[in-house]
């Protein structure tokens, strides 16, 4: 078995985790929120919540639980392009700016139009001139107009963008018009990611969007996202433990509001750059803390992931490529994952994305994908025929099977295989001209998914005005 951590090592981190959440506390913004563990027997210090042991126990004894014993084929997935990101980078120009309504269309379209994807989410964030009367529910609702995909949304309520800053009203709205999108009023609809704020926080605003989404009956991932050496410790064991013990008191939390709600963990922390005080993202220290994160989770049966493609730089380099190829692979040679998911398109440790680095990476995924499936070790018995039959005709292209060449080899349609024959051919050669028509005819292939009038009706009034039905 492929592990990273040691079993006793995995039982010295936890009980690390748990004393933390014992005698050092998480800070919970919002009072509504300590009073619910005051009265299930934690203990208040301040804005500080003293979770004892046997309130966690209690918790993940109603956490649905991951089998993770039942496994698939090793595989790299992808979740959106972008992650969440405010800035695009114009690929043609090499501005970076910030993203606005056509960006989140055109990521729409992109999302659409590979089957790699498999959710769906505002990765454009927060666009400049989104002028619906409630800037998040219109996000939420451009999703579901947009995309026939399931929404695992990783963006949240803010003060700025809800309706007269009112966080709680705004998120829940968004849950409530998504149930209705899908006339679905028993199971989740939605995945709601929720950002602690470290250390140790969980401010009012996080709990505001985590109570509308229990409330509404809808899944939660908790994503903490710490900076090693900034808001949390130096050391890599430091920061999976810190962020672990703050996964453990959310998922306590919304199992102490809402028994057997659907709750999973992912981890998007790292080290930071003390020279620049930035994320660094592409790094193998980023890969180590989700590693070690993701067995803690493991250990108790937490559905957990594990994310790869990350990007630090902010154009789309060798750099870019080395980054998004090394924090892919690297969680399959660490630990005993069946899925890395990635985020196509991530420069600038999530805060910028890029439309030509999206399709680079989903290349880079089918390449990983190529890896991960492996080579059939079957030999034909048809071979010594084949042998005779070629050597007789000089080579196998009149001989061979094209159906077989296919399954064992990969065929690029984006990566330069032709040599030094075509270098000086850019429609060849040119990764920028190739991406750079490929995208044109991604857009171009696009098709809005037909819509009820009854979810047209749902869905108009939050729609910004160019994005509404005719």
């Amino acid at each position: 078995m492929n592990q990273f951590m040691r079993e006793n090592q995995i039982k010295e981190a936890y009980a690390q985790a748990v004393q933390i959440m014992e005698t050092v506390g998480v800070r919970f913004e919002k009072e509504e929120a300590r009073e619910l563990f005051r009265h299930h027997g934690g203990t208040i210090e301040g804005e500080k919540v003293l979770i004892p042991r046997k309130l966690l126990e209690e918790a993940l004894a109603t956490t649905p639980k991951q089998d993770y014993s039942v496994t698939g084929a090793k595989r790299v997935a992808a979740g959106t392009p972008f992650g969440n990101a405010p800035f695009i980078l114009e690929d043609d120009t090499g501005i970076v700016r910030r993203c606005n309504m056509e960006d989140a269309l055109r990521f729409y379209r992109v999302n659409e139009t590979s089957d790699l994807y498999e959710c769906t989410n505002p990765g454009c964030t927060d666009p400049l001139d989104n002028d619906g009367p409630d800037q998040f529910v219109a996000q939420i609702a451009m999703a579901l107009k947009y995309s026939d995909k399931y929404p695992n949304i990783g963006l949240r309520a803010t003060k700025s963008t809800a309706l007269n800053g009112d966080v709680y009203g705004s998120a829940r709205r968004a849950f409530r018009m998504a149930r209705e999108f899908y006339d679905q009023w028993e199971e989740p609809v939605i995945t709601q990611g929720i950002c602690p704020n470290p250390p140790l926080a969980y401010d009012r605003e996080c709990l505001d969007n985590l109570e509308a989404a229990i409330d509404e009956g809808q899944a939660v991932t908790i994503m903490p996202c710490s900076l090693g050496f900034m808001t949390a410790p130096e050391t890599i064991m430091g920061v999976a433990i810190h962020d672990f013990a703050m996964a453990l008191a959310g998922l306590t939390f919304v199992q102490l509001k809402a028994p057997g709600n659907l709750i999973s963990f992912v981890d998007f922390s790292t080290i930071s750059n003390v020279r620049t005080l930035q994320p660094n993202y592409g790094s193998v220290e980023c890969v180590h803390i989700q590693v070690i994160f993701y067995e803690l989770s493991k250990s108790l049966g937490i559905p957990c992931a594990i994310s790869g493609g990350y990007g630090d730089g902010t154009r789309v380099d060798y750099q870019a490529g080395m980054e998004g190829m090394l924090t892919t692979i690297l969680p399959f040679s660490l630990t005993e994952v069946a899925e890395v998911w990635c985020m196509p398109g991530i420069l600038a440790g999530f805060s910028c994305g890029s439309f030509q680095k999206a399709l680079l990476d989903e290349e880079m995924m089918r390449n990983m994908n190529r890896m991960l499936r492996g080579t059939d070790l079957a030999i034909d018995d048809k071979l010594p025929k084949a042998l005779a039959a070629g050597m007789e005709a000089g080579g196998f292209l009149g001989v061979g099977r094209m159906k077989t060449y296919h399954r064992d080899n990969y065929m690029t349609n984006l990566f330069n295989k032709w040599g030094v024959g075509l270098a000086e051919n850019p429609e060849k050669s040119d990764l920028s001209v190739i991406t750079g028509k490929m995208l044109k005819d991604r857009l171009e292939s696009y098709v809005e998914p037909e819509r009820t009038p009854a979810q047209k009706k749902i869905l108009q009034p939050h729609l910004p005005s160019i994005c509404r039905f005719e």
